[in-house]
């Protein structure tokens, strides 16, 4: 009976594995994981008038995927995506003035994370603490890709 089947050998555990996958970590791209928990702020936004003049309390949750080269690091910020950096953006970006939608300041915020190159992926939940009574928040998440933003012509809109 033959071990090969189409350009895939057996592995212990009887699974297929395709023989092309890489024989050391040189030939993987490495990525790690940015993150920032509940970011609470006020800021104005939304569409009804009274919301364009009295600040609401937001939640913001981001998740970052980045190019992981840790070689050579030596404790320097610069080497690695900071979230420092992005957290005082994004309280620039509010003071700046009223927004109408939690889309709308997601886009912003998912900018200001491709701001560092090496960011591939940005996930961004924005979420209203006192809309309703009955709900604890109301929001948006969204998910957008460095390859995306590039194809759509955004990632010029970057200012840096």
């Amino acid at each position: 009976m033959s071990s090969k089947f189409k350009n895939y050998n057996p592995i212990s555990t009887g699974a297929w594995v395709p023989e092309s996958l890489p024989k050391n970590n040189k030939e993987i791209n490495k990525t790690y994981k940015i993150f920032i928990k509940d970011l609470k702020l006020k800021t104005l936004i939304g569409i009804h008038d009274f919301e364009k003049y009295k600040k609401q309390r937001i939640s913001i949750n981001i998740e970052l995927e980045a190019e992981q080269n840790f070689k050579n690091l030596g404790d320097d910020i610069k080497k690695v995506v900071s979230y420092e950096h992005i957290v005082n953006d994004i309280k620039k970006l509010l003071k700046s003035g009223h927004i109408g939608l939690l889309e709308t300041l997601a886009e912003q915020i998912s900018l200001i994370c491709f701001k560092d190159e090496r960011t591939l992926v940005a996930k961004v939940k924005i979420e209203k603490l006192d809309v309703f009574e009955e709900s604890k928040s109301v929001g948006i998440e969204i998910l957008r890709k460095k390859d995306n933003l590039k194809k759509a012509g955004n990632i010029l809109k970057i200012k840096k």
